[in-house]
């Protein structure tokens, strides 16, 4: 028995620390293994790291989705998005076109028209218009018979939308008077609506703007805001610095209240304020502007005034005004019409349609 316990002593010794070695090394290749593993996740994962990191230490808590901070990958990625995408989808202010031929429509009031009457005026005038492969939409103001703001402006004007059809995508708006009959509410309508150019001074963006196309320039200025009849001293003041960096070979300015009313609204127009007038126009014959287009008389006219011709297209769907005195126009007729101005190189021809389509006039202007 002695020598049994004895025996039994010696092998222990000797199998022992073989026994411990082995499982030491059994325990690091394991260990090694979950290492090697955990580290494949991680690299694996990229897109998830700050997450995987925790999963691969073995850590059991919860994380946040949103408190999981981005790698700097991720950051320059989201980055390079934020500056690449548009913040809104306001139309360009800059259209590149190496034709310098090109033509453009002008709208007037359509105060009056029934979206109802596929036969109204306003509708014959687009289809006619749509006859025609215009360029680009330029609609003078009182769009719309009011706006107090809210549902019920927003609903006239997507009718007015719905009438002008496809010619839409390609139409620059401005306020006329009935159009801002409710101030700043009526403004907020206008301004989640329509998608105008906001380069224009602080307080006017997407209600005064200039966009070039071609080899021309066009300004857009609003004489209703903040009240009727006066393209303010803010809005000069840019138009001053606009105009001063113009290049183009052509410049057009458009605002709805005509600076020299020629009929029955004299006195209801800029020369309300003959003042700020006369400093708009000044400005206009220093940049040696091309020609200016008003609406709200509701007639079809032209004049020129210190050698800037003025065109009136104030009516394309509303009652008539009557003709002018002798001596107050160059040209008029009282007829509901639209206008097609026509482009090439610095040869500019504008012409004046009826809706139904026909030709009224066709006025070469020389520069």
């Amino acid at each position: 028995m002695k020598k049994t316990y004895t025996l039994a002593f010696i092998i222990a010794l000797v199998l022992g620390p073989i026994s411990f070695w082995g499982g030491f090394k059994l325990t690091q290749a394991v260990d090694t293994k979950l290492i090697s593993r955990n580290k494949k996740v991680v690299i694996e994962t990229s897109n998830q790291e700050a997450k995987n990191v925790y999963v691969a230490q073995n850590i059991t808590e919860n994380i946040p989705e949103n408190n999981i901070n981005p790698t700097k990958t991720d950051e320059i990625e989201n980055e390079s998005l934020e500056t690449t995408e548009p913040e809104n989808n306001e139309k360009p202010n800059i259209i590149e076109d190496n034709n310098s031929k090109f033509s453009f429509v002008i709208i007037g009031d359509t105060q009056g028209f029934n979206p109802g009457n596929p036969n109204g005026s306003f509708q014959k005038a687009v289809s006619n218009i749509n006859k025609n492969n215009v360029d680009l939409v330029f609609a003078l103001g009182d769009l719309i018979s009011s706006c107090e703001g809210g549902n019920k402006c927003r609903d006239k004007l997507i009718s007015w939308k719905n009438t002008v059809g496809p010619l839409f995508s390609k139409t620059y708006v401005m306020q006329g008077n009935h159009d801002r009959i409710g101030r700043d509410e009526a403004d907020k309508v206008w301004a989640d609506f329509f998608n105008m150019p906001i380069n224009g001074p602080d307080g006017y963006k997407e209600f005064a703007y200039s966009l070039d196309f071609a080899n021309s320039h066009f300004v857009v200025l609003n004489s209703d805001k903040p009240k009727e009849f006066m393209i303010n001293s803010t809005q000069r003041s840019w138009l001053e610095q606009d105009l001063a960096r113009n290049k183009k070979e052509n410049t057009f300015v458009f605002f709805h209240e005509p600076a020299y009313p020629v009929s029955n609204k004299i006195g209801e127009g800029l020369d309300t304020h003959p003042k700020e007038r006369n400093e708009l126009w000044n400005i206009l014959i220093r940049h040696k502007v091309t020609a200016v287009f008003s609406g709200h008389e509701h007639i079809q006219s032209r004049k020129n005034a210190n050698g800037i011709y003025q065109f009136i297209f104030g009516n394309t769907d509303t009652f008539l005004h009557d003709l002018p005195k002798a001596g107050m126009a160059e040209y008029c007729q009282r007829v509901q019409g639209f206008g097609i101005v026509e482009v090439d190189g610095k040869k500019i021809t504008v012409k004046t349609y009826s809706v139904d389509g026909n030709l009224l006039d066709n006025f070469i202007l020389s520069k």
